[in-house]
């Protein structure tokens, strides 16, 4: 049986029924974990990029306190916080499930984090917030041809 499943998660309603999906896959393994993954497709460099420009300028360090800039880590844990508010109705008291968010492109970071991750099954949703395209959205393809994990896809 599973004992560890990634679950891509965008709070879309087709995130959602996998979440709930992996949840009942575990209902009977009490040493089962899921993790719920948040993709941000972003990077740090932004926030350096940001922090150069603002010197550069004059703005940082004169007019801009350099504390009131969040860093990439606190932008994490507020993104962490979101996401344990959004699975809460669906997990309930469950304590089997972890949240994460990485950044990255998706199919990237979903399969490179599935991978290292040593997990047992991908459940993940037909289509995200973001696919627009293809029977199946294009995260969900890409995952489902690039990893060696086994992938159920909840419709």
């Amino acid at each position: 049986m599973y004992r560890k499943i990634l679950v891509p998660f965008d709070n879309s309603e087709p995130s959602q029924h996998a979440l709930q999906a992996a949840l009942d896959m575990v209902s009977d393994t009490p040493d089962a974990c899921i993790t719920a993954l948040s993709v941000a497709d972003s990077n740090d460099a932004i926030y350096e990029t940001f922090k150069i420009a603002s010197r550069m300028s004059g703005v940082l360090g004169d007019s801009l306190d350099v504390n009131a800039v969040p860093e990439p880590e606190d932008e994490r844990t507020k993104e962490i916080e979101r996401i344990e508010r959004l699975v809460a109705p669906l997990v309930g008291d469950t304590q089997n499930v972890v949240i994460d968010v990485v950044k990255g492109s998706p199919h990237d970071a979903i399969t490179v984090y599935a991978d290292e991750g040593d997990y047992d099954c991908i459940v993940m949703g037909h289509r995200g917030m973001g696919a627009v395209r293809g029977m199946l959205g294009s995260v969900c393809y890409s995952v489902l041809h690039k990893t060696n994990v086994p992938v159920l896809v909840v419709k």
